[in-house]
Protein backbone atom coordinates (compact mmCIF):
# COMPACT_ATOMS: atom_id res chain seq x y z
CA UNK A 1 0.00 0.00 0.00
CA UNK A 2 1.11 3.37 -1.27
CA UNK A 3 2.29 5.92 1.65
CA UNK A 4 -0.27 8.29 1.03
CA UNK A 5 -3.29 5.55 1.63
CA UNK A 6 -1.46 4.72 5.02
CA UNK A 7 -1.59 8.67 5.88
CA UNK A 8 -5.03 8.58 5.14
CA UNK A 9 -6.21 5.29 6.84
CA UNK A 10 -4.66 6.66 9.60
CA UNK A 11 -6.85 9.85 9.51
CA UNK A 12 -10.00 7.46 8.50
CA UNK A 13 -8.71 5.57 11.79
CA UNK A 14 -9.29 8.70 13.58
CA UNK A 15 -12.47 10.29 12.57
CA UNK A 16 -13.56 6.42 13.62
CA UNK A 17 -11.54 7.05 17.31
CA UNK A 18 -13.66 10.48 17.13
CA UNK A 19 -17.00 8.80 16.53
CA UNK A 20 -16.47 6.17 19.38
CA UNK A 21 -15.84 8.63 21.97
CA UNK A 22 -18.89 10.34 20.91
CA UNK A 23 -20.68 7.14 21.14
CA UNK A 24 -19.77 6.83 24.63
CA UNK A 25 -21.60 10.07 25.77
CA UNK A 26 -25.24 8.46 25.61
CA UNK A 27 -23.96 5.24 26.82
CA UNK A 28 -22.28 6.56 29.97
CA UNK A 29 -25.84 9.08 30.53
CA UNK A 30 -27.39 5.72 31.44
CA UNK A 31 -25.39 6.60 34.79
CA UNK A 32 -26.63 9.79 37.08
CA UNK A 33 -22.54 10.71 37.84
CA UNK A 34 -21.74 10.75 33.95
CA UNK A 35 -24.22 12.16 32.17
CA UNK A 36 -23.74 15.68 32.48
CA UNK A 37 -21.73 15.99 28.86
CA UNK A 38 -24.65 14.62 26.78
CA UNK A 39 -27.03 16.46 28.73
CA UNK A 40 -25.15 19.70 28.35
CA UNK A 41 -24.84 18.30 24.18
CA UNK A 42 -28.59 17.96 24.07
CA UNK A 43 -29.05 21.66 25.82
CA UNK A 44 -26.56 22.87 23.09
CA UNK A 45 -28.87 21.26 20.25
CA UNK A 46 -31.74 23.45 21.59
CA UNK A 47 -29.48 26.56 20.94
CA UNK A 48 -29.83 28.61 22.78
CA UNK A 49 -28.83 27.92 26.15
CA UNK A 50 -30.88 28.83 29.08
CA UNK A 51 -31.53 28.22 32.53
CA UNK A 52 -33.43 25.47 31.55
CA UNK A 53 -30.86 22.34 30.67
CA UNK A 54 -31.81 19.18 29.14
CA UNK A 55 -32.80 16.42 31.53
CA UNK A 56 -33.78 12.51 30.86
CA UNK A 57 -36.01 10.15 31.82
CA UNK A 58 -35.39 6.67 32.62
CA UNK A 59 -36.35 5.77 29.41
CA UNK A 60 -34.27 8.58 27.60
CA UNK A 61 -31.31 7.25 29.27
CA UNK A 62 -32.06 3.43 28.24
CA UNK A 63 -32.79 4.73 24.64
CA UNK A 64 -29.11 7.13 24.87
CA UNK A 65 -27.55 3.54 26.11
CA UNK A 66 -28.31 1.07 23.25
CA UNK A 67 -28.01 4.04 20.81
CA UNK A 68 -24.80 5.07 21.87
CA UNK A 69 -23.89 0.86 22.09
CA UNK A 70 -24.78 1.25 18.21
CA UNK A 71 -22.47 4.09 17.32
CA UNK A 72 -19.67 2.42 19.17
CA UNK A 73 -19.80 -0.69 17.35
CA UNK A 74 -20.47 1.36 13.71
CA UNK A 75 -17.23 2.77 15.19
CA UNK A 76 -15.08 -0.05 15.65
CA UNK A 77 -16.28 -1.79 12.91
CA UNK A 78 -15.01 1.12 10.75
CA UNK A 79 -12.11 1.49 12.36
CA UNK A 80 -11.33 -2.36 11.89
CA UNK A 81 -11.90 -2.18 8.41
CA UNK A 82 -9.59 0.99 8.16
CA UNK A 83 -6.87 -1.31 8.79
CA UNK A 84 -4.06 -1.48 6.09
CA UNK A 85 -4.17 -5.21 5.64
CA UNK A 86 -7.89 -5.65 5.42
CA UNK A 87 -8.46 -2.60 3.55
CA UNK A 88 -9.53 -2.73 -0.23
CA UNK A 89 -11.42 -0.77 -2.29
CA UNK A 90 -15.01 -2.89 -1.95
CA UNK A 91 -14.61 -1.88 1.34
CA UNK A 92 -14.19 1.77 0.83
CA UNK A 93 -17.31 1.57 -1.00
CA UNK A 94 -19.33 -0.21 1.31
CA UNK A 95 -18.05 2.20 4.14
CA UNK A 96 -19.32 5.47 2.23
CA UNK A 97 -22.31 3.72 1.61
CA UNK A 98 -22.93 3.04 5.58
CA UNK A 99 -21.80 6.60 6.12
CA UNK A 100 -24.22 8.20 3.84
CA UNK A 101 -26.85 6.10 5.66
CA UNK A 102 -26.26 7.20 8.50
CA UNK A 103 -25.98 10.80 7.73
CA UNK A 104 -28.89 11.01 5.89
CA UNK A 105 -31.74 8.92 8.61
CA UNK A 106 -29.84 10.68 11.46
CA UNK A 107 -29.72 14.07 10.40
CA UNK A 108 -33.47 13.74 8.73
CA UNK A 109 -34.69 12.56 11.92
CA UNK A 110 -32.99 15.25 14.28
CA UNK A 111 -34.43 17.85 11.92
CA UNK A 112 -38.09 16.41 11.84
CA UNK A 113 -36.99 15.57 15.67
CA UNK A 114 -36.57 20.06 16.05
CA UNK A 115 -32.86 19.56 17.16
CA UNK A 116 -31.39 20.74 13.67
CA UNK A 117 -28.49 21.65 14.95
CA UNK A 118 -27.11 17.98 15.53
CA UNK A 119 -27.95 17.68 11.46
CA UNK A 120 -25.59 20.77 10.97
CA UNK A 121 -22.99 19.04 13.60
CA UNK A 122 -22.95 15.47 11.32
CA UNK A 123 -21.43 17.13 8.64
CA UNK A 124 -18.22 16.93 10.73
CA UNK A 125 -18.42 13.39 11.27
CA UNK A 126 -19.36 13.45 7.90
CA UNK A 127 -15.93 15.05 6.46
CA UNK A 128 -14.52 13.03 9.27
CA UNK A 129 -15.03 9.82 7.38
CA UNK A 130 -15.98 10.47 3.40
CA UNK A 131 -12.69 12.81 2.97
CA UNK A 132 -9.91 10.22 3.81
CA UNK A 133 -12.30 7.76 2.07
CA UNK A 134 -12.38 10.08 -0.83
CA UNK A 135 -8.82 10.37 -1.36
CA UNK A 136 -8.47 6.63 -0.68
CA UNK A 137 -10.22 5.82 -4.20
CA UNK A 138 -7.00 5.44 -5.92
CA UNK A 139 -5.49 2.79 -3.45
Amino acid sequence: MKTSSTVWLKRLRLGCLFVLLTGLLPSFAVFQITQEPWRFFFDLLAWPLDQNPATFTDHERQISAVLGGVLCGWAILLYRLAQPEVFNQKLRVLMIQSVWVWFAIDSLGSIFAGIPLNAVSNISFLLMLLVPLHQLKSA
